[in-house]
C-alpha cells in the first residue's frame, strides 16, 4: 500500500459534510428515542437475517450491537429484534434499499433505508423531493461506494500515532482520519471492512465502534447561504429525511 496517499486529504464520506445532517449528530439527543430505536431495531434484524444471530460470526450484527449499545437501547428491544428475525415471533420482511434523486439547489442525493413497506418509503421520500423542488432520479454515477471502519483504542493503552501506525499497515487501508472523540476513522473498499475489523479487534485489541459503507461525490455543489429560500428548503428536506423512521443514512454532494 502507498503510505503516501495516507497522508493524502481525501474528501470524507458526503455523509460527514458539513450539509449530512442539519441537526447535530444524529443520535439520542437529536431524534427522539423512538424513531432511533426502530431504525436500530431494523439494521439488528437485516444483520442477523443476513449472516445469522451470532455476533461472533457475524461483523454486521457486532457493529449494529455497537451502535445500540451506545444509543443505550434496552436489552429487551435488542433480544426482541434478534428474535423476530429469527423468526421465533412474528417478523416483517425489512429490505435494504437506496433511493437517489435530486433534492434543492439541484443537490445529488442518495439516501439509504431499511423498510418493511417499501411503498410507503418510496411514496414518502417523493413528496419529500417534490415539496423541496427536487425529484427521484439516478444519481449513482455522481459517487464512489467506499467503506468506512471507527475505532478507538480498546483495551490497549496505545496513543493515536501508534493507532494510526498499526492501522496503516492493515491491507486494504486507503485513508485514516481522526476523529474529535479520540477515535480513528478508516477509509477503504468497501469489501475490505470486515478484513479491517478482524485485524483492528484480534490483531491489536482495538474496539471498532461503527463500520458502515458510504459514498464520496466525484465532484461537489456549492451551495448558495446567503440563499434564504433555498437554505429553508434544503433544511426542512434533510430534516424530513433525517426524522423519518425508515432511513438510515443520507448522503449528498452539497459542498
Amino acid at each position: 500500500m502507498d503510505v503516501c496517499n495516507i497522508n493524502n486529504v481525501q474528501k470524507r464520506f458526503s455523509g460527514h459534510n458539513k450539509w449530512s445532517k442539519i441537526r447535530h449528530v444524529k443520535g439520542v439527543k437529536d431524534l427522539e428515542r423512538g424513531i432511533l430505536f426502530t431504525k436500530l431495531s431494523k439494521e439488528i434484524q437485516l444483520a442477523v437475517k443476513l449472516g445469522g444471530s451470532d455476533p461472533g460470526q457475524n461483523v454486521r450484527l457486532a457493529a449494529a450491537l455497537a451502535s445500540a449499545k451506545k444509543a443505550h437501547m434496552p436489552k429487551d428491544n435488542i433480544d426482541n429484534s434478534i428474535k423476530r428475525a429469527l423468526g421465533q415471533t412474528k417478523a416483517d420482511s425489512i429490505e435494504s434499499i437506496t433511493y437517489e434523486g435530486y433534492g434543492p439547489g439541484g443537490i445529488a442525493f442518495l439516501i439509504e433505508t431499511l423498510t418493511d413497506n417499501k411503498n410507503r418509503t418510496v411514496k414518502d421520500l417523493k413528496h419529500f423531493f417534490a415539496k423541496a423542488g427536487g425529484s427521484m432520479s439516478a444519481v449513482s454515477w455522481m459517487f464512489n461506494k467506499r467503506g468506512s471502519v471507527q475505532f478507538n483504542h480498546g483495551s490497549t493503552q496505545d496513543t493515536l500515532d501508534k493507532m494510526m501506525d498499526n492501522a496503516i499497515e492493515i491491507n486494504g487501508v486507503e485513508d485514516i482520519q481522526e476523529l474529535d472523540d479520540d477515535s480513528l476513522e478508516i477509509i477503504c473498499p468497501s469489501p475490505s471492512v470486515n478484513v479491517i475489523y478482524e485485524e483492528l479487534t484480534t490483531k491489536y485489541n482495538y474496539e471498532v465502534i461503527r463500520m458502515s459503507s458510504g459514498y464520496i461525490p466525484t465532484s461537489t455543489i456549492k451551495l448558495n447561504e446567503d440563499d434564504k429560500d433555498l437554505m429553508e428548503k434544503f433544511t426542512r428536506f434533510m430534516n424530513n429525511l433525517n426524522d423519518h423512521e425508515d432511513v438510515i443514512k443520507v448522503h449528498n454532494n452539497a459542498e
